[in-house]
């Protein structure tokens, strides 16, 4: 018993004199390494001292805010709560998804011009234009009705999924965005007999040069490597 005593005294001595030197190791540092290393800059405190999953990613934040206010400018007769709610799901959705959420905004702008009661002839709904059936599919699982304040949320959560489904059966994008406007069925149809409709072709051209432009005008809210690759299957 003494003997397991005295080890454990000796290794407490051993503690405190490591401890000890690790302390004076960092008051005597270089003040030039740590900042060059940006640890000690007031964001990298704040992360230190914050570092549970309630923080907020101050990159992703200035993302947010971005989007955010490109949605108020567009969708002035929307409840203003409901801006923010929709840049995090675009944002949110577009990263599960693995796609440019600057090309799931350019899809919106072209299928409903940011109109999230639009309903077309065919009976598609909402910002991404969503027929009925497609929309209860793509949102099953999510727990019940979205209430009607975050129904174009919904559209938006189910619309990006269904976009990544129509990807997951044509990869190339182009393809892929007719498959999305027309359906992927009947886009089939029209590949084997080759006779794509004018206007669905052309409709993938507006909307990736719809990405184009929000590119320029909102620089910073696509990720940099989806920006660069584009949509890949993960």
């Amino acid at each position: 018993m003494a003997t397991m005593a005295t080890g454990a005294e000796g290794r407490g001595v051993a503690r405190f004199v490591l401890v000890s030197l690790l302390a004076a190791a960092a008051l005597l540092a270089p003040r030039g390494l740590a900042e060059s290393e940006g640890r000690f800059t007031a964001a990298g405190q704040e992360e230190a001292a914050c570092p549970g999953v309630d923080c907020l990613d101050p990159v992703q934040e200035r993302r947010v805010s971005r989007l955010e206010r490109h949605l108020f400018a567009r969708m002035t007769g929307l409840d203003p709560a409901l801006h923010e709610d929709l840049a995090r799901a675009i944002l949110s959705e577009s990263a599960a998804a693995q796609l440019d959420p600057l090309l799931v905004l350019a899809v919106i702008e072209v299928e409903s011009g940011y109109d999230p009661s639009a309903v077309s002839a065919v009976g598609a709904l909402g910002l991404m234009q969503l027929l009925p059936a497609t929309l209860r599919r793509e949102a099953a699982g999510r727990g019940g009705e979205a209430s009607a304040r975050e129904g174009p949320v919904a559209n938006v959560r189910a619309g990006v999924r269904y976009l990544r489904r129509c990807l997951r059966s044509y990869p190339d994008l182009d393809v892929a965005l007719m498959a999305y406007n027309a359906g992927p069925n009947r886009l089939h149809a029209w590949l084997q007999a080759g006779a794509v409709p004018f206007e669905v072709r052309g409709y993938a051209r507006r909307v990736l040069a719809g990405q184009d432009r929000l590119r320029r005008s909102l620089p910073g809210v696509s990720a940099p490597l989806l920006a660069e690759l584009g949509p890949r299957d993960g």
